[in-house]
């Protein structure tokens, strides 16, 4: 099984219909919404659902994760490798804000879900990984903190946590045959920023990617890895 984070809509949802079109692997998809869940389910080929799983999941929700950590601890459940896709970007409910006016409630709760809850569940996925000496996992990262986004400095933050995280547990456990990458996509067209996206690709020159094509390139990254070239060879720009 193959767990999928944030996938009912965007790059997760893409990732996750990529797996069942190309391998024979479950998929268990979270999401924070049953209904969106229940709506994925609907939308896909017949001969996919039978290997779909849906579990709600708000990783703001540190109850939820905690679920979550305990469902993927069961050696009665199979893991076989995990998509880390969940990060929130309050730009998009909040508007840009400058780093002088983010309230202490935005940088708790953006720390809390893009950083905290997500190593708890890194933490889970890489012990089950070590002990079956095998399987891979991939966090979404963004191509904004190198940029430094104006206006997105917390999400930008959080995201350049990833790389200290990445790097280390590929220290870590790489010899133990765990797989581990970095993925960082530039600007891609998802229905939480279609709204924005074309506007902000011209104001700035950069192409906007599609959420299937970037899909597609971590799909082949976590199922065909190149050789683990040392810790500066986890991340990968898309």
């Amino acid at each position: 099984m193959i767990l999928i984070t944030g996938a009912s809509e965007g790059i997760g949802l893409a990732c996750a219909r990529r797996l069942l079109e190309c391998t024979t692997l479950s998929v268990l998809i979270t999401g924070r919404d049953q209904a969106r869940l229940c709506r994925v389910r609907q939308r896909l080929p017949d001969a996919s659902t039978g290997r779909l799983r849906t579990m709600v999941c708000d990783q703001s929700d540190r109850a939820a994760v905690v679920g979550l950590c305990r469902f993927l601890a069961d050696r009665g459940n199979s893991l076989d490798g995990a998509i880390l896709n969940v990060g929130v970007n309050p730009m998009y409910s909040e508007g840009p804000r400058r780093v002088h006016s983010l309230s202490p409630g935005t940088i708790d709760a953006t720390i809390s879900t893009n950083c905290t809850h997500t190593t708890l569940l890194t933490a889970v996925i890489l012990d089950r990984l070590r002990r079956q000496g095998r399987g891979g996992l991939i966090w979404i990262g963004s191509q904004a903190p190198r940029v430094g986004m104006p206006g997105a400095g917390i999400y930008c933050a959080t995201k350049s946590f990833l790389s200290g995280l990445a790097r280390v547990a590929h220290n870590e456990y790489a010899a133990r045959g765990v797989r581990v990458h970095l993925c960082h996509p530039g600007i891609v067209r998802t229905p939480r920023t279609v709204s924005v996206v074309d506007r902000f690709a011209a104001r700035h020159g950069i192409t906007v990617s599609e959420a299937p094509a970037v899909a597609q390139q971590i799909i082949a990254l976590l199922i065909n890895p190149p050789p683990a070239t040392g810790p500066e060879g986890v991340e990968v720009d898309l």
